[in-house]
Order: structure tokens, then C-alpha cells, then sequence
């Protein structure tokens, strides 16, 4: 590793000026085949998001007179959205991935793969890869048939002008690691083609490898979020003890879809979420989609004939919808106009009606008819399966998770279906991801652990309060599930059993209560059988994984597309919605939290609007 503790830049020991250079690193991560300024959830111009939003701040910092630029991509680039599944869906052929187009058409120096990249799998992946321009990094996959998906690190030489007027070559090595619960999550389709390794075993192998190629700088990239300081095998969201592993640089990381620097991600003594640093390294985490770019800009020092890193400063910077747009972004609309027209008219077909709005705005906290839609279709085949199987002794309940619920997407990251047709479009909002389905037999028991982990969600309520945050600001809306078939209640007035991140936190602690099925309260021993998707079955989220007895079925269909064939059949869907949680009374207390202004459409009986809130979202007011 560089020394960042030596004497600042001028004059060391009395011995005049040290030659320096700056280097820069760029980083886009998550993409999801966001390409272009367009949502395909709602079909329509998307206002922050996409690569093409992007391109014009990479090229201005890469012309940037004085400094080496390096533009890597961390991961989940090729699936995430209906024009990558209408893509998956026909194959590619023949044809360059358009997502590959674009990260040629940009000219990125290397990428490394995230957990998405292989839910298609790996012919897919392959094929995508086959005409990148750019090379990829993983360190932490095996491919059983010695067939190499990616290189275990690489070593990028670039010319670097000093201040002094020399040129002087620098040596960066990169290597990438991917979230190692991939052979668990899409196991269905990697039908164990592959390996994978624990992150932070993989760097303390393979960094050592690198400084013996030379590397000077080592860059890493990390498809794996900030989470627990302390190691501990296979841990999904490895970032903070990655970037304690001796020799390594700086860390790009990823995969949680959160920002940093930036207060979503809590300080401790190994995160400055202010200065950017994990263990003292720079690090960025630049959103997801496009809507961010990582920047971290180093000074480089050239003493006693090698390399030394003087200062870095990690920052984000959003990209800007030029108009008109730049050569470049005419490039980029130019290439992926055939697919896009493509998939928007896959996307428009109609396979259903409802008589009534669907809409995601209080998602997390009232009944939500996209949830449970979903619940219904995920029940159906679930149970259709079990009576297949000979196991239908057992109650058949669904677990779900909103998706589209604002964020830092934005107010318009929303499902809002108006009564009429149901589309494609619609269900791929409903349900985005290609995951397929698992029936999970558990106990009691462990569906209480399960709904206090999605309990974490909520902050600590005070009672007799009025206006406190209802959200933890560190939680993901995705891991709030909810398990249709069940009846309970979220105490809020007690802490949370465990934290955004799953860990255990408060043991003792008990915010389910009145947990009941058919009229008759759960006991610890009960037994029943839960519906829900392959990542959640494999610990996705920090939720429990499943013990490979306990799941009687997996589909060979993805979970969107048995929602799809659930529509279809359903044909008209005239909806009540009954919500499987309540929160326990707590008089005199109300809590605030915020969603999109068009929320105030679907006001209930103890939600109501406060007024405008930051970012464009409105805040809203509910009273327990």
C-alpha cells in the first residue's frame, strides 16, 4: 500500500520540490441497463438517471489537462430493467449487448461483475461479454470447467506528466469481487458452473500477486456494500474489512445501491461517511442507475524512484442532461435506439385490467394491492406445487417486498397504474428482478425472527410523541417484507431486534405481537410453508437462510413471470386489499415521514399531508 503519512507535497528534508502527478478514478456502479434518460417502470423520461446522463461529466473530467484518468464499472450493468429482459428474452446472437456497446462507447478501462450479471446465466453472460473492449476483473470466481469468466486482477500502465515535465509510468493494478452468495441466489441457473470465494480471503491471495507484477496503486472493486467493520466468512457486504486488507488503495464498492461519501451510511471508527474513507482508504459508492459518479482524485508523489500516494479525496458528482446533447450522447441514443423502440413495444402489451389505481406511495405502512397481487400469484403457484408434491398439509402463506417506493431514485420512483389495462410495463414494476420462486417450510419461530427482521425498517417510536422519523434512515425499503396470511402488529415502541444490516441487536426485543393465522394465534412449533424468491430463501437482505431440507419447491419460471401468467388468467382484477400488518396503538403519538406529492391522491383514515418535504418529495404524517 502507498504511504498517505509522509510530509506533504514541496520540500522533503530540505531537498527541493518532489515531482508529482494526479491520477483519477471514475466510478459508475449498479447501472441495471439503465442506458438512457428513460424509466421503463413508468414509460416515461426519466429526469436523474442513466449512463447517457453521465457521459458528458466523464468526458470533461477525463479532458481535464494534468490528470490520468481511469473509468471503471463495479457491477450489475447487464440485467435490472424490461430492456434488459427483452434483450435476455431473444438472446443475443450475433449482436453486441447494448450494454456492452456502451461501455465500449465510452471507452471504460475495466469492469468488474455484480451478483445481477449472472441472473440470466452464464451462456448469457458470456455471450454479453464476448465483445467488450474493456477487460474484467473478479477475483473471488471459480469456473468449474477452467472456462475464465473474468481475470483475477490486471495490471493498466499509463504515462503520468509531472509537474516537473516528465513523463514517468505508473503501474495501477485492479482486481474486483462479487458479492459470493451469487452460487446461492441464481443457483437454479448457475447449476454449480462456478465457485465462489469469501471477498476478503480472495484480496489477502491475490493482492500480494499484484505487488509482485509491480503494481503501484491498487485499485479495488468491490461489488459489495459498507457493512459490518468486523470479518466474518462470506459476509455479503464485505467493503469496510476489504479495504483493511494490507496493499490495497482504494476501494469502489457497490451493490447496496447507497451513497458515499454521504450521511446513509453510518460512522464508526472505520467509516469517515463524510471524508470518504473506509479504514483511512478513499472510497466512493455512487448510487445506482447512473444517477452518480465516483470520483476520487490522488496526488501521487515520485520519491527515491518509486510511487507515493500524497492525498486523495473521494467525491460524487451528478451527471447533467445536456441540450442539446453531445456528440457522444447522440452516439449512445443513436445505438441503442432499435432496442429501446423494441421494448417499449414489448412493454405496452396489455395482459390484465383493475378496476382500481394501484399505487406503491405508503407501500411500507398500509395495504398495498401491487404487494398483494403479487402474494396472490406467488400462493397460487406455491400451492398448486405443494398439492403436486403431496405436501398440502400445511398453511400456505407469501412474503413480499415493495420495490418502487421513492428513495433517492426520487418522487418518481413510484408504481402508479391508473384503473384500466394492466401492462408488462406494470408487471415488471411490480416485480423487477429475475429471480425465480421457493416454497420454504418454517416454524413459527422462525416467521417471527423473519418479521422482526423487516420490522428493522422502522425507527424507534416514542410514545406520546408527535412527529418523529418513522423510517430507519440506514434501512433498505426492499428488506421491509410483509407475509400475506398472517395476521400481526408492529410495536414500534420497542427497539428493533436487529439491525438494517441483519445482525443481531437487541435480543431481547419483541415488536411482533398478535401474530395469528386463520383466526388463531402462532406458536413457536406451528409449521407452514412460505412463498417467496430464491435471494430472500438464500439470506438476501440479512434475513435467515433457509436450511436446503426446508425448500420443497423452486420454480423453473421467474417469480415476474408467474405474476405475468397470474394477470392473464385473472383476466380483471377487482381488488380489495386487506393488510396483513397493523402498528400497535400508541396514543397521542404520530410519526412523519415522506413520499411523492401525487400521494395525496390515496390518503387513509390515519395518514395524512403536512406539506412540502425535501427533493421534490411531500411529507406525510401517521398517526398510530
Amino acid at each position: 500500500m502507498m504511504n498517505m503519512e509522509s510530509p506533504e507535497i514541496g520540500s522533503i528534508n530540505g531537498q527541493g520540490d518532489i515531482p508529482t502527478a494526479r491520477l483519477r478514478i471514475l466510478e459508475t456502479t449498479d447501472l441495471h441497463m439503465q442506458i438512457l434518460d428513460y424509466d421503463y417502470f413508468s414509460d416515461r423520461e426519466a429526469t436523474s438517471t442513466g449512463l447517457i446522463t453521465l457521459a458528458a461529466a466523464i468526458e470533461d473530467l477525463r479532458a481535464e489537462d494534468g490528470v490520468t484518468s481511469l473509468l471503471f464499472d463495479n457491477g450489475d450493468f447487464i440485467q435490472g430493467n424490461p430492456l434488459a429482459d427483452y434483450v435476455a428474452s431473444r438472446g443475443i446472437g450475433a449482436d453486441v449487448h447494448p450494454m456492452i456497446t456502451a461501455l465500449n462507447t465510452l471507452s471504460y478501462d475495466a469492469v468488474t461483475l455484480g451478483n445481477h450479471e449472472f441472473n440470466y446465466g452464464l451462456d448469457f453472460l458470456k455471450n454479453a461479454l464476448k465483445d467488450a473492449k474493456f477487460p474484467v476483473t473478479c477475483a473471488n470466481i471459480t469456473h468449474l470447467k477452467n472456462d475464465r469468466l473474468a481475470e483475477p486482477f490486471l495490471i493498466l500502465e499509463r504515462r503520468m506528466h509531472c509537474d516537473d515535465g516528465t513523463i514517468r509510468h505508473l503501474k495501477v493494478g485492479v482486481t474486483g469481487f462479487v458479492t459470493p452468495q451469487i452460487t446461492d441466489w441464481d443457483k437454479t441457473v448457475l447449476a454449480d458452473q462456478i465457485v465462489t470465494d469469501d471477498i476478503v480471503a480472495a484480496a489477502n491471495r491475490i493482492v500480494p500477486q499484484m505487488k509482485a507484477a509491480g503494481a503501484d496503486v491498487i485499485v479495488a472493486l468491490c461489488h459489495s456494500g459498507i457493512g459490518a467493520t468486523e470479518h466474518s466468512k462470506r459476509m455479503e457486504n464485505a467493503a469496510v474489512p476489504l479495504a483493511a486488507v494490507p496493499g490495497i488503495d482504494v476501494v469502489l464498492t457497490g451493490h447496496t445501491h447507497e451513497v458515499f461519501p454521504g450521511d446513509s451510511v453510518m460512522a464508526s471508527d472505520a467509516i469517515d461517511p463524510l471524508a470518504g474513507t473506509l479504514h483511512g482508504k478513499p472510497a466512493v459508492m455512487a448510487g445506482f442507475y447512473g444517477n452518480l459518479l465516483g470520483v476520487v482524485d490522488m496526488r501521487l508523489a515520485w520519491i527515491d524512484d518509486r510511487w507515493q500516494l500524497r492525498n486523495a479525496q473521494a467525491r460524487l458528482q451528478r451527471g447533467t442532461k445536456a441540450k442539446p446533447q453531445s456528440v457522444l450522447q447522440q452516439q449512445l441514443s443513436a445505438q441503442i435506439s432499435d432496442a429501446h423502440a423494441a421494448t417499449l413495444r414489448h412493454i405496452r402489451q396489455p395482459i390484465a385490467q383493475t378496476d382500481v389505481p394501484i399505487h406503491s406511495y405508503f407501500a411500507n405502512i398500509g395495504p398495498d394491492i401491487a404487494q398483494h397481487l403479487l402474494a396472490k400469484a406467488k400462493k397460487t403457484c406455491v400451492t398448486r406445487a405443494m398439492t403436486a408434491l403431496g405436501r398440502d398439509d400445511l398453511p400456505v402463506l407469501a412474503a413480499t417486498a415493495p420495490f418502487r417506493v421513492g428513495g433517492r431514485t426520487g418522487p418518481g420512483h413510484y408504481i402508479d397504474i391508473p384503473p384500466g389495462p394492466l401492462t408488462l410495463r406494470d408487471a415488471a414494476a411490480i416485480y423487477p428482478f429475475a429471480n425465480v420462486l421457493c416454497a420454504v417450510r418454517c416454524t413459527g419461530r422462525q416467521l417471527r425472527d423473519w418479521l422482526e427482521r423487516a420490522a428493522s425498517h422502522f425507527a424507534t417510536i416514542t410514545p406520546g410523541a408527535h412527529d418523529q422519523p418513522l423510517f430507519n434512515p440506514h434501512s433498505a425499503p426492499y428488506n421491509s417484507d410483509t407475509i400475506y396470511g398472517l395476521r400481526y402488529s408492529f410495536d414500534l415502541s420497542q427497539p428493533p431486534r436487529f439491525s438494517p444490516d441483519g445482525r443481531l441487536s437487541h435480543p431481547d426485543a419483541n415488536r411482533v405481537a398478535h401474530l395469528s393465522q386463520g383466526g388463531k394465534p402462532v406458536a413457536d412449533d406451528d409449521c407452514f410453508v412460505v412463498a417467496t424468491n430464491s435471494y430472500r430463501t438464500n439470506g438476501g437482505g440479512g434475513f435467515g437462510v433457509a436450511d436446503p431440507k426446508d425448500i420443497l419447491f423452486t420454480s423453473t419460471e421467474t417469480t415476474r413471470d408467474i405474476l405475468i401468467d397470474h394477470l392473464r388468467h385473472s383476466g380483471h382484477e377487482a381488488l380489495t386489499c386487506p393488510h396483513p400488518m397493523q402498528f400497535t396503538h400508541l396514543a397521542g403519538t404520530s410519526a412523519v415521514f415522506q413520499s411523492a406529492p401525487a400521494a395525496r391522491r390515496h390518503l387513509t383514515n390515519n395518514i395524512s399531508h403536512v406539506g412540502p418535504g425535501v427533493d421534490g418529495f411531500d411529507r406525510y404524517r401517521l398517526t398510530f
